[in-house]
């Protein structure tokens, strides 16, 4: 995986893409697949630990619809961050993403969910449903995210789509 490190006014900004990958069969039309890069930094004072892939399934969908819940949903993906203990940081992302079909014929939007909480507790995480949000590492140096997200496979066209969900981790 590769690594970036950005620093702005004396802040720490923390990149990190999320892999995503759908293999699907298409009513009789082929098979389609949605894959994002994933990037993990590591910079000083945070880490972050791939915990659980998300994984995405077509025939869990309802009528083309797959949603998959970060708080309820065993699919969803997990990632421990560590960090200084009971530290502050700031949590930005995009929760939209434009996922492209690299045969050039089609796209789709993955609407990203994310949660989050200090311990261990996938049902108890709090939804981060604004695109910013101040969370705070537990007396270990923990906090702990979960990926969900939604997205319309009814009109998607056979290929491969590809697309990267970034997350920015910043001390405040």
């Amino acid at each position: 995986m590769k690594k970036h490190t950005q620093i702005y006014n004396k802040h720490l900004f923390l990149f990190l893409g999320f892999c995503l990958l759908i293999t699907t069969t298409l009513r009789g039309q082929g098979s389609i697949s949605i894959k994002a890069s994933a990037t993990v930094v590591e910079v000083t004072g945070i880490e972050l630990v791939p915990m659980k892939d998300m994984i995405v399934d077509e025939a869990s969908s309802k009528e083309g619809i797959l949603n998959i819940s970060p708080v309820t949903d065993d699919k969803a993906g997990k990632i421990l961050v560590r960090g200084k203990v009971n530290a502050q940081v700031r949590l930005t992302y995009v929760r939209d993403l434009l996922l492209t079909n690299s045969a050039g014929d089609g796209a789709m939007i993955f609407k990203y969910s994310l949660s989050g909480l200090k311990s261990d507790n996938q049902g108890a995480s709090q939804l981060i449903d604004q695109v910013e949000r101040i969370v705070q590492f537990n007396e270990k140096g923990e906090f702990y995210l979960w990926l969900g997200g939604e997205v319309d496979l009814s009109k998607a066209k056979p290929g491969s789509y590809e697309g990267e969900f970034t997350i920015d981790i910043e001390y405040i």
